[in-house]
């Protein structure tokens, strides 16, 4: 009788030493799960700062590629960087002159009736001043087509192919010529076609600044 009684003391204190040891392990793998799932945890969030950062930069960009203007006369011209019909690139941060940049299009009327006035302009004061003539929206064949049938017009030409300047620029009809001085001012804003002589006064006005 007193054997079987020790017998299940022995039993019980193993299985009550078991049981310590169980818990005791179990215990150690829970801090092990909760500090590795912390380090995770930090992990993920210092990546997403870093993705957020990147997402946010490449947003900023994206946001001045894409920027609608509504400019008027005094507002600050943005940059213009545009393909020129002589295979270069006209940039406007990069010209220390005023500049003349007209919208146009061959199928518009008052475009084409302001156009030998400019001709003319462009050839008096084409080192003084530069002509940027941006074609919004037609294909470089149209153009090419359009200059073959005037060979008189020399000035340079832009390629709007797909209307961003345009859209840029918020151009809601055309002709719309921008006067802008050295400092990148807009001095004459301008819708509508205009006849030589009112540009001889805007030019005039702008390279004597």
């Amino acid at each position: 009788m007193k054997s079987t009684t020790k017998n299940i003391k022995k039993q019980n204190i193993l299985t009550i030493v078991l049981l310590i040891t169980m818990s005791i392990y179990l215990f150690s793998c829970n801090n092990t799960l909760n500090t590795s799932y912390q380090n995770n945890e930090n992990s993920d969030s210092i990546n997403t700062t870093n993705i957020t950062d990147s997402i946010g930069d490449n947003t900023t960009i994206n946001e001045q590629e894409n920027k609608i203007y509504n400019l008027q006369q005094g507002d600050k011209m943005p940059n213009i960087n545009v393909e020129m019909n002589n295979g270069n690139m006209f940039e406007l941060d990069k010209t220390d002159k005023p500049a003349l940049i007209n919208f146009w299009a061959t199928w518009c009327p008052p475009c084409r009736m302001e156009m030998p006035g400019l001709q003319k302009l462009y050839e008096e004061y084409g080192d003084k001043i530069d002509f940027v003539m941006i074609n919004l929206g037609e294909t470089k064949e149209t153009i090419n087509d359009f200059l073959s049938e005037n060979k008189t017009y020399t000035f340079p030409i832009g390629y709007d192919l797909s209307e961003n300047l345009g859209t840029k620029f918020s151009i809601v009809g055309i002709p719309t010529t921008y006067i802008v001085g050295k400092d990148k001012i807009i001095k004459n804003y301008i819708v509508g076609a205009r006849d030589e002589n009112q540009f001889k006064d805007y030019i005039d006005k702008v390279i004597n600044e």
